[in-house]
């Protein structure tokens, strides 16, 4: 239909097919493979304490082994129009391994965490595990949280403003 058209002619060849001895040891060798399913996981993230109904929430996940909180080195990411009180976000179907989550309440929509002249963040914001900012973001360790190979696993991130 697409590109070139090629017309098969008939084979003068006559093959016998495959041979019940050989269905047979081919069908052994099938089952004797080690079966390849893909595992996955749900990670739900629980953010609390959300003040106002203004902006967006938005919640980055990070995977063990890349930069954390460096922009470009996320996983996934997701934002949601504000709800106050407490927001669940989803992150369906992750290979098996450690993640850590930032978030935060982007008040004013321009899709940035705003700060002020001495570089404190002026918006809310969340860690996996309920880890604090302290001087700083958190390590990597402070957020890590496993998502096992099957199942799920929910982890809370209250808003600190």
């Amino acid at each position: 239909m697409f590109g070139r058209t090629s017309v098969t002619q008939p084979s003068t060849h006559r093959s016998g097919g495959v041979r019940p001895a050989s269905a047979i040891i081919l069908a052994a060798m099938m089952l004797a493979l080690p079966a390849t399913v893909a595992h996955a996981g749900d990670l739900t993230i629980k953010v609390e304490n959300i003040a106002g109904d203004d902006g967006q929430v938005r919640v980055a996940l990070f995977r063990e082994g890349t930069k954390f909180l460096e922009s470009g080195q996320e996983e996934a990411a997701t934002f949601r129009v504000t709800s106050p009180g407490t927001m669940n976000f989803t992150f369906p179907d992750l290979a098996a391994g450690r993640y850590g989550v930032a978030v935060f309440h982007d008040a004013n929509a321009n899709g940035e965490l705003d700060s002020n002249l001495l570089g404190i963040p002026t918006e809310g914001l969340a860690f996996s595990n309920a880890a604090r900012a302290n001087f700083g973001p958190p390590s990597f360790a402070d957020v890590a949280v496993t998502v096992p190979a099957e199942g799920a696993v929910t982890t809370r991130a209250p808003m600190t403003y």
